[in-house]
């Protein structure tokens, strides 16, 4: 689709201007408020330009906004404290980038250069970004078919979804180390027991992530774990990998990294594992850590660490859990409610049905969107005010009476 001269790709049947926006509200350019259930796509996890943020980046323009390849400006080597203080202690140095594809491309190289090994295992139907490399880990080779070839040396395995059956991790696990045996694997890259990014919020049963940890430290494979969508508060803790205590070897992060107020990304891991090849790998970019956008990612860490950011997705996630699995559980449509946190999906049974709960939520003042086929995103951001919150419940559930009524 192309809208002012721009290219766009699906995901909405809206394209619209924003006006402007603050905390959970979008304005249209009708200057018509909406109640975002979307944040972006767990980008603006705090809210929709965050004063605090603005500020940090306004007294940072005043200092300096670029740093050298070769160098480092003060407000990038702060960040890199703050940020791996965050995160697990074995994780304690960083690799600069602008966002998130070009973060998982980034551990890929790291694995290949550190490892000598080439094949790198995802899984299908899943999002890592989108140059070539990180759409040949998750992309279905039907939808990578256009543009293929994609990158050699990628293996895709099927996802262990939670179906209450108990067997889901056992058969996976064998699947798993099958591949891995071989001692050819450099790297696993997988979200943290969720896959959210392809639209979908499947769920790995409890003891995911530590299963897989084994199995890539028995077998030489590097464990990256992609946070790009679930870090920064949005599935109940800071980082998605705190559910299980696990410690990767690299973590990729962008998104939710400065609440959308500029690019950035980086991915955190083993001193050991960088500094041996961080030459090898090429681990550079021209507008990596610009100053700005670390003054907006400083302070947009500092406010999740402080207001404890992490418990409201929790609470209010399981609200809103609650909420939508009463009000629209029977519904003819709906499929499925799913998620963790405030990741949360609704699946309903047709395209047809997606595409007019969407027109019709807003229609009715909610900006929601998904996976342009089956599956709605409810992601608000994670401060929004418990009234305003109830209320985008009740516009899309106006949705699907509507629907149920045609």
């Amino acid at each position: 689709m192309i809208h002012a001269r721009i290219a766009y790709t699906g995901y909405s049947p809206h394209r619209f201007t924003v006006s402007r926006a603050e905390w959970s509200l979008i304005w249209d350019e009708k200057n018509r408020p909406l109640i975002d259930f979307t944040s972006g796509w767990n980008v603006t996890n705090l809210g929709w330009n965050h004063p605090e943020i603005a500020e940090a980046m306004v007294e940072q323009i005043a200092r300096n906004t670029y740093a050298p390849l070769w160098g480092s400006d003060p407000v990038q080597e702060e960040y890199a404290e703050r940020l791996v203080a965050s995160l697990p202690e074995q994780l304690d140095t960083c690799v600069k980038a602008t966002g998130g594809t070009e973060s998982v491309e980034e551990a890929i190289k790291i694995a290949r250069a550190a490892t000598g090994r080439k094949k790198i295992v995802g899984f299908r139907s899943s999002y890592h970004g989108q140059l070539f490399a990180a759409m040949t880990l998750g992309f279905p080779p039907e939808l990578l078919a256009p543009i293929a070839p994609g990158v050699p040396e990628f293996v895709q395995l099927d996802f262990p979804r939670e179906d209450g059956s108990g067997s889901e991790l056992n058969q996976f696990s064998k699947s798993l180390e099958t591949v891995l045996s071989n001692m050819e694997v450099a790297a696993f890259i997988t979200e943290p027991g969720i896959v959210t990014g392809w639209g979908s919020v499947w769920t790995a049963p409890a003891g995911y992530l530590s299963l897989v940890r084994n199995l890539t430290e028995r077998y030489g494979t590097l464990l990256v774990v992609d946070e790009v969508g679930t870090g920064f508060s949005r599935t109940g803790h800071l980082f998605g990998i705190g559910a299980e205590g696990v410690v990767p070897d690299l973590v990729c992060l962008a998104k939710g990294i400065s609440n959308g107020a500029a690019a950035l990304g980086a991915v955190a891991g083993k001193h050991a594992i960088i500094a041996e090849c961080a030459e090898s790998a090429n681990l550079t970019s021209t507008f990596w850590w610009t100053p700005v956008a670390c003054a907006a990612a400083i302070k947009t860490l500092e406010i999740h660490r402080r207001d404890d950011t992490a418990r409201q997705a929790t609470e209010k996630g399981e609200f809103l859990l609650q909420e939508l699995t009463h009000r629209l559980g029977d519904h003819v449509s709906v499929v499925d409610i799913r998620g963790r946190g405030m990741e949360l999906w609704i699946e309903v049974d047709s395209s047809k049905t997606y595409r007019t709960v969407l027109e019709l939520a807003w229609k009715f003042g909610l900006h929601a969107t998904g996976d342009n086929e089956s599956l709605l995103q409810v992601m608000p951001p994670l401060t929004i005010e418990l009234q305003d919150l109830k209320e985008g419940v009740n516009r899309l559930v106006r949705a699907f009476d509507a629907v149920r009524e045609e």
